[in-house]
């Protein structure tokens, strides 16, 4: 608690005059000779110990008054968060000094002694209660500097400047409101005032040298799709306001209050440090349109970031739009293939020409999303950059357009080593069908050898080696297996009954293996299947969205071998229904080995397992495309990013080592890049759209899209029950206009004041008194 005028407590000595009063104006009993009456004499002492007793009310009231007074002069005041702390004290403190004065009279008069004992113990427990709330309130009540709208303040401003903010109403973007309004208050701030800038770029870095330095940093502001969470800039915000050494501390965060704002995954931490510092106070200032008209491009998925030559490429588009009912036009363009492209010329970064490849026409009402697919065919061999777009502006152009990227590349080449020959027919038939490797759509270009001439294969030729039920190998080839899954090859073995312990326990095969054989188990009247236990590993990825409704007990499992130990960096990606590993994967070197228990062999007699040859089999063949593919490592070929995730590509063999020019979306003279053994990192993707790798020495160029998040520009505000819950009941004060900041800067600064109650209990006080002395001096008459 905090008082405007401190001194006047002083006046609380005025307190005496009544006391003195009371003294002086007693009145002395008259002596008046009676007769010996024994029952007139015992009248009298009864009607002196009850005078006595209305005197001592009469008494508390008047120094009451005088003291509600004096502390309402003294303009007492605190702080929101503690003003119901204080209200609970006051009621206490007037119980206890009330039942104290009446047990006191009680006792002093010789009255009842029952009352005496009851109002004794109730002034104790009252006084108790003061005891344990007072320390309460004051805790409450915080460091701050109540009662001085001109003491020095900290105050640090938190801009939202994702693309949101650019949306414009009565042409006006949101982030230039909140620039003008945060200019604004800084010529509110008292003087001696130290202001910080933070945004989602930069963050809470330091104080500004003066307010004209801040108000310049204000200025300068800039949208940033990338950086840090709006949730996690407010709380490095007060720890740089804790840092200062000014009282009074306030936060600013400037935004459109909207759900993707406050998407972050430390609202919990806020909450706390904000209950954690209940004496800086946290304006949120409501910089949002009040008519929101906007359509976007909210999402756009790819069927794939890579695909073989003559395969077609799906894309799914989401449009959201907000606002009374419209309609768009939805674009599609691809860039033509230029690898002498792109150059910078006169300053100006030169593109390869766009075509438009399609185009729909959209009806669209308010809060609707529609989903769009497009095809796109005949594609040659390469990196395609394209995007698409609404032909229409709207007031947000910041999600009118996402952008995209994908390779078209020769199959995938791939050695299997079969046992027998036609043991590998049904995996062939599964992941590379000869009618598509006839007309040139197949994802792998297999090739098939024994186990006699894989001494003779020029392994680094493959990106993947399958063996299917792989026997008595020479040690060499095992050797030569393991060099290549070192070099960061891929190899997948499936065991089948060619497999021994004599044979696969020896030091050369356990270099690939993930344990030593055990045993062959049959299920016998057993009932065994695959029971993937969840779905988060990418292998089982096309799985997720069905997971439990997949019918692997349809395809029973007759036979399976089984480990001794596994390895400890071993990683059981698939059990059976008994518990036991089906699908192992091991990372060895800088290359990988997948190990599959059960036997894919085909024509076996008897047969394994019904994982190919069940009806409606295709469980298995979607895995064993995965597989496939995760064996190649083409799902670590990704070409497509949201904002500020680290970037990655692999060069061709023959631009491994060649410096590559690096143009970013935003243009400019590019960076040169050098890979690390074929391998490009680009650590920060701090603007959206396409980026484009030229290798100096000639080649195939290179190149990603960056776009924001989903869903990201969504403009619909926060429910009041949600801004609770980020930021905790009455922790923070909402304003959208100038005088809405300055009502709730005055209700921090000053506090809650108490000279309007204080003043009625005065009124009160003096009203009770007139009233019971007229009551009590009239008796006496």
């Amino acid at each position: 608690m905090q008082l405007a005028n401190l001194s006047l407590l002083l006046g609380a000595l005025l307190i005496a005059a009544p006391i003195l009063l009371h003294l002086v104006m007693r009145q002395q009993p008259k002596r008046i000779e009676f007769p010996a009456l024994r029952f007139v004499r015992a009248r009298q002492v009864q009607n002196q110990r009850r005078l006595e007793l209305k005197h001592w009310i009469l008494l508390f009231l008047r120094c009451a008054a005088i003291l509600l007074l004096v502390l309402a002069l003294a303009r007492p005041s605190v702080s929101s968060a503690s003003v119901s702390s204080w209200v609970l004290v006051g009621l206490l403190a007037f119980g206890a000094a009330i039942a104290g004065i009446i047990a006191a009279a009680t006792w002093a008069v010789g009255a009842s002694r029952g009352l005496a004992i009851g109002m004794t113990a109730l002034a104790v427990a009252l006084l108790i209660g003061l005891g344990i709330v007072t320390p309460m309130a004051l805790s409450a009540g915080g460091a701050g500097s109540l009662g001085d709208q001109e003491a020095p303040v900290s105050a640090v401003f938190v801009f939202d400047t994702s693309p949101r903010l650019l949306y414009q109403h009565e042409n006006q973007t949101r982030l230039e409101k909140a620039q003008e309004m945060a200019i604004w208050l800084t010529g509110q701030l008292p003087p001696e005032s130290e202001v910080a800038v933070a945004d989602r770029r930069t963050g809470a870095a330091i104080f500004a040298a003066d307010i004209g330095a801040a108000r310049q940093a204000i200025q300068r502001l800039e949208v940033s799709p990338g950086g840090e969470s709006l949730d996690r800039i407010v709380s490095q915000a007060i720890d740089l306001a804790d840092s200062s050494e000014k009282k009074r501390k306030e936060i600013y965060v400037f935004t459109d209050l909207s759900q993707p704002a406050w998407d972050g995954a430390s609202q919990t931490d806020l909450k706390q440090k904000l209950a954690a510092h209940p004496d800086y106070p946290l304006y949120l200032i409501d910089v949002s349109a009040a008519d929101v008209r906007n359509t976007a491009v909210a999402d756009l998925q790819l069927s794939a970031d890579s695909v073989a030559k003559n395969s077609d490429v799906m894309l799914q588009v989401e449009v959201a739009h907000d606002g009374p009912e419209t309609s768009q036009t939805l674009e599609l363009y691809l860039e033509q293939l230029d690898n002498k492209l792109p150059i910078v010329e006169d300053g100006q970064l030169i593109l390869p020409k766009a075509d438009r490849r399609d185009r729909r026409n959209l009806q669209l009402a308010d809060g609707e999303t529609q989903s769009v697919q497009f095809r796109l065919s005949d594609l040659p061999v390469g990196v395609h950059h394209g995007w698409v777009s609404l032909a229409a502006a709207d007031g947000l152009d910041a999600d009118d357009r996402r952008w995209f990227t994908f390779e078209v590349r020769e199959p995938w080449p791939l050695l299997i080593v079969e046992s027998k020959p036609g043991a590998a027919r049904d995996l062939i038939n599964a992941i590379a069908p000869p009618a598509f490797q006839e007309s040139g759509r197949a994802p792998f270009a297999v090739d098939v050898v024994t186990p006699e001439t894989l001494d003779r294969q020029e392994l680094d030729a493959y990106r993947g080696v399958v063996l299917v039920d792989p026997g008595a190998y020479s040690n060499s080839a095992w050797r030569k297996l393991d060099n290549y899954v070192q070099r960061g090859g891929g190899l997948a073995i499936f065991l089948g009954p060619s497999a021994s312990l004599d044979k696969l326990n020896a030091e050369e095969p356990q270099m690939l293996l993930p344990g030593k054989l055990a045993r062959q188990w049959r299920a016998g009247e057993r009932l065994w299947y695959l029971e993937p236990k969840e779905y988060q590993h990418s292998l089982l990825a096309p799985f997720r969205e069905i997971g439990d409704s997949v019918p692997w007990r349809n395809f029973p499992i007759d036979r399976h071998w089984s480990f001794a130990e596994l390895a400890p960096d071993a990683n059981v990606v698939i059990p059976y229904s008994n518990g036991m590993p089906t699908l192992i994967e091991q990372r060895i070197g800088e290359g990988l080995v997948l190990t599959f228990t059960t036997s894919i062999a085909s024509d076996e007699t008897p047969a394994w397992n019904t994982l190919f040859t069940g009806f409606d089999s295709w469980p298995f063949f979607v895995l064993s495309n995965q597989m496939a593919r995760y064996l190649v490592r083409s799902g670590e070929e990704r070409l497509n990013y949201f904002v500020g995730e680290r970037a990655s590509l692999l060069t061709g063999p023959q631009q491994a080592e060649q410096t590559h020019l690096l143009f970013t979306p935003r243009g400019g003279d590019p960076q040169e890049v050098i890979p690390d053994r074929g391998l490009i990192i680009i650590p920060f993707t701090d603007q959206i759209g396409t980026y484009r790798l030229r290798p100096l020495g000639g080649g195939p160029s290179l190149g990603f899209s960056v776009n924001l998040p989903p869903y990201s520009t969504q403009l619909s505000p926060l429910a009041p029950e949600e801004l609770n819950e980020i930021f905790g009941v009455d922790r923070y004060q909402l304003a959208k206009e100038q005088s809405e900041i300055e009502r709730e800067q005055g209700k921090a600064r000053v506090g809650r004041e108490f000279f309007s109650p204080l003043i009625l209990l005065v009124a009160l006080m003096l009203a009770m008194e007139f009233a019971l002395s007229q009551r009590f001096y009239r008796q006496e008459a």
